[in-house]
């Protein structure tokens, strides 16, 4: 017999990480029994046949979509708006389709599933993407302890005792957490550590694909370093220039591929002024499905993010899409569970500071990787065991359903087309 949840999300449902994290962790859950309803937040308006058309393809996979309006400002009072209308429309959405769990996907949500475990009685999983409360902070968007900051941590301690079942990203702040939050000092049983998983079979490459590739594009003997993502605020372009102008000149063969949406000029000017060639990179933005081949086809990542203390939770769904694809990578110290992940399985290269000489030592520890056999191999084993979405992540959120719903079976089933 099929069980029902709902999963709030305060995100759109186009969002790129809405549609390779939370679509796809949905389509894992709907296999295995369990009636999936998602609730996202939306910016953008759609007409009547784009609704009806994305719950006919989200009904293919057993999720069943609803959305509401997003509202942005005034940002304290749109926010508390949205949560009183999110909670009402999800207590309707309740009660017409028997949901016993809320899965909130962080703070906002969490907000309304607290409502409703408080009114219907439905079990509330607690899903903290990342401290929510410090990671404004680190922006410049608030300042510790102001009124958003001490009235977002005060509702995250509510989480914390009241929630049923938590997920965190990292095992990092879970012990810290754990270790420092008095509602958490006994709880350690009821958070399930699951890092950001990817579709490691979609990072597959054909046998042909790398050479072909590369030889269109004239990588034949060069070490092609490629970073994929946003540009600014949490991602560091100057560093990564900077790193990438030291391994230029230690290793004249290196050349920087961007794939990125962002003003190339962001990562541009600091490869300039770093001295770096225009023939030595190339900045340009891939649609989803060409990436699986441009990584295949590069020999290693980057990824330089801002190390602050909100980074302890986070878990980067681009290192487990580079190493799907064979690639060790380079990041710097301080992000969640990384160092120890790239340290303890080689893996990668972990730079400590943003200087020439630590980044001359991690571009020759890099060098060495890239010339040893089996570094490629070992990285896909790594995220096909640690960091895959349907031998990892799916079976890990369904067993935290099955103890929360009580499900005498999560096997998986096959789903035909529901009408909306």
């Amino acid at each position: 017999m099929k069980r029902a949840a709902l999963y709030i999300c305060y995100y759109n449902l186009a969002e790129p990480l809405v549609q390779t994290q939370v679509i796809a962790y949905l389509r894992e859950l709907a296999k295995r029994t369990v009636d999936m309803h998602l609730l996202t937040f939306e910016r953008e308006r759609h007409s009547a046949e784009q609704r009806d058309s994305i719950r006919r393809e989200l009904a293919k996979d057993g999720i069943h979509w609803h959305s509401l309006r997003y509202h942005q400002r005034p940002s304290l009072i749109a926010t508390l708006y949205d949560i009183a209308v999110g909670t009402l429309t999800s207590l309707r959405i309740c009660r017409k389709y028997g949901i016993e769990l809320v899965h909130a996907r962080s703070h906002v949500p969490a907000a309304m599933a607290l409502m409703l475990k408080q009114m219907t009685g439905c079990r509330f999983l607690f899903d903290l993407r990342g401290l929510l409360a410090e990671e404004y902070v680190d922006a410049g968007n608030w300042k510790q302890g102001d009124l958003k900051f001490r009235l977002t941590k005060r509702m995250e301690r509510a989480f914390f005792k009241r929630a049923d079942a938590m997920v965190m990203l990292t095992h990092r702040i879970k012990d810290e957490l754990v270790s420092q939050e008095k509602e958490l000092h006994n709880r350690a049983d009821d958070i399930q550590v699951i890092p950001c998983c990817v579709d490691v079979e979609r990072f597959r490459a054909e046998p042909n694909a790398r050479t072909q590739y590369r030889l269109a594009r004239g990588w034949a003997d060069r070490f092609v370093l490629t970073y994929v993502g946003k540009l600014g605020t949490w991602y560091l372009p100057n560093e990564m220039a900077q790193f990438f102008g030291v391994a230029r000149q230690l290793e004249p063969r290196f050349f920087f591929q961007v794939l990125t949406q962002d003003d190339p000029s962001l990562v541009e000017q600091p490869l300039k002024a770093a001295g770096v060639s225009p023939n030595d990179y190339d900045i340009r933005y891939a649609r989803p499905e060409e990436l699986p081949t441009i990584l295949a086809a590069s020999d290693s990542g980057i990824s330089f993010i801002r190390s602050t203390y909100s980074k302890r939770a986070s878990s980067p769904t681009k290192l487990g899409e580079y190493l799907a694809a064979g690639l060790p990578l380079i990041t710097n110290a301080g992000i969640g569970d990384c160092d120890h992940m790239l340290r303890d399985h080689r893996l990668g290269v972990v730079v400590h500071d943003y200087s020439d000489v630590e980044y001359e030592r991690g571009v020759r520890e890099l060098c060495a990787l890239l010339s040893v056999s089996g570094t490629s191999e070992r990285c896909r084993e790594f995220a096909e065991q640690g960091l895959s979405l349907s031998g990892v992540g799916g079976p890990s959120y369904a067993a935290v359903y099955e103890r929360l719903l009580g499900a005498p079976s999560l096997s998986p089933v096959s789903h035909a087309a529901e009408p909306a």
